[in-house]
């Protein structure tokens, strides 16, 4: 199931339209006049085959791409290891899956994103009020709350000529506080406000293993121009951040059944994306056979290039708001909150299932 959700969301990275190719097939034409038609031709096929090569890559230029990619997996990690809604008496226990994505459109490209991140979580968390102590710090236990969240998964998923693997990893921990006392009905009740503190650790590293072998051929008139490409294209995108939240929220139950909540945040990131690229091949000639060719001779050759390797980091500060709705089952809690940071185009999605006492 996890698996199913990690290749949509990749999908709409690796989809997106783009001119910032990361491997390049650069041809060095001979230039002789009497084969300029044949070259141009020729030409024209080789940047058909770069563009078939890259569709299923993500786009965007390097280093505005590692940028993106660090803030959305700084955005994926939210909503998954804290809880806003559920009023948990004893013990909390469920699972869940973020993603987070820069929207921000590159103005030299036609990529409709700039980065794309995806994290799960699986959560634990207690009321503080079983201590025999009342007061930890100067905070009343009855209203203190801890969570811990950990995660790890790894993907291997050929999809066409391309092998997308996924390494994920996450781990975190939040401490909630209930600062005002909210209303104990769940017919109609307030949850009144908290606040929220955390750790939150993310690690995605994609790679993307392309096949290239093949031959292009073109035609113009008596000349025929071939070249024979080979070749195993990676491209490899590490993302590594920490992100500190500081979080204020309220929440409203109505019916039993339903609770809306929402809030403000405010969050410390360090870290880095990374992005590495090898095109795996070694230069090729351009053969030419026909009249002008004098039988059989080159046109130049292609040198095939990557342009991947950059790194870029988070935005140290991101505020942002948040907003959320739960269906409230017997000891069964369901949610989607949806996060968007203030002063840019990023945004985060989660979801998740939770057992309430």
């Amino acid at each position: 199931m996890f698996s199913k959700f990690l290749l949509v969301v990749l999908s709409f990275c690796i989809a997106a339209p783009t001119y910032a190719q990361i491997f390049r097939l650069n041809y060095t034409p001979t230039g002789a006049p009497a084969q300029a038609a044949i070259e141009a031709a020729i030409a024209t096929e080789i940047a058909a085959a770069e563009a078939d090569i890259n569709k299923d890559l993500p786009g965007a230029p390097p280093q505005r791409l590692m940028e993106g990619m660090a803030n959305s997996s700084v955005m994926a990690g939210k909503g998954i290891g804290s809880d806003y809604a559920s009023r948990m008496d004893v013990l909390l226990i469920g699972a869940g899956v973020g993603a987070g994505a820069d929207l921000e459109k590159d103005k030299t490209t036609d990529s409709d994103l700039s980065g794309i991140g995806v994290q799960g979580g699986l959560i634990i968390g207690t009321n503080l009020a079983w201590m025999d102590t009342q007061k930890i710090l100067g905070l009343d236990t009855n209203r203190l709350k801890i969570y811990a969240n950990f995660f790890k998964y790894d993907l291997n998923k050929p999809s066409g000529d391309t092998t997308i693997d996924a390494e994920l990893f996450s781990i975190g921990s939040h401490v909630s506080y209930q600062w005002i006392l909210g209303s104990p009905s769940k017919l109609f009740g307030w949850g009144g406000v908290q606040f929220h503190l955390g750790y939150e650790y993310n690690k995605t590293q994609i790679g993307f293993t392309n096949k290239l072998s093949e031959t292009i051929t073109a035609t113009q008139g008596t000349e025929t121009a071939t070249v024979a490409l080979s070749g195993t294209p990676k491209a490899t995108i590490t993302a590594k951040t920490m992100s500190i939240p500081l979080e204020v929220s309220t929440s409203l139950q109505f019916l039993y059944l339903f609770s809306l909540y929402g809030g403000l945040g405010a969050d410390y990131n360090v870290g880095s994306a990374t992005g590495k690229g090898d095109i795996n091949s070694n230069t090729s000639n351009v053969n030419c056979t026909g009249v002008a060719c004098g039988g059989g001779t080159s046109l130049g050759s292609v040198s095939p290039t990557a342009a991947l390797d950059a790194k870029g980091k988070p935005s140290p500060f991101l505020f942002r708001g948040f907003a959320g709705f739960q269906l409230n089952l017997p000891f069964i809690r369901i949610f989607v909150q949806a996060d968007k940071a203030f002063g840019n185009e990023l945004i985060g999605a989660s979801t998740g299932l939770r057992f309430v006492y």
